[in-house]
């Protein structure tokens, strides 16, 4: 992973003519990975003391298998994010509200 360059994410709120709210986290998207990884990291050794086969009389259709596949898919598309160029990822506008949420 390079450190040369990270990426900030970037949001722009515009609701009803005013001046865009500006929200900008600081914090690079490589840290998410990392807090990504450490969890992933903890469900594997969660995974050592819970059994595969689902309890029926349960209710809750989600299992800690599942958010260990859930947690690899996520961290898959930060992945994804921190590869390319720049770019925005929603860039939505009604009568009253602009949304605009960007990778930089």
């Amino acid at each position: 992973m390079s450190i040369r360059c990270f990426r900030l994410l970037w949001i722009k709120l515009q609701i009803e003519g005013r001046r865009f709210i500006n929200i900008s986290f600081p914090m690079p998207l490589y840290i998410f990975q990392e807090l990504f990884d450490s969890f992933l990291d903890l469900l594997t050794v969660a995974c050592f003391f819970v059994s595969k086969v689902r309890n029926s009389d349960s209710s809750c259709r989600i299992n800690i298998y599942s958010m260990k596949a859930l947690t690899v898919v996520v961290m898959k598309v930060l992945d994804s994010l921190n590869e390319d160029e720049p770019y925005n990822v929603v860039d939505v506008s009604t009568d009253k509200v602009k949304v605009l949420i960007k990778i930089r």
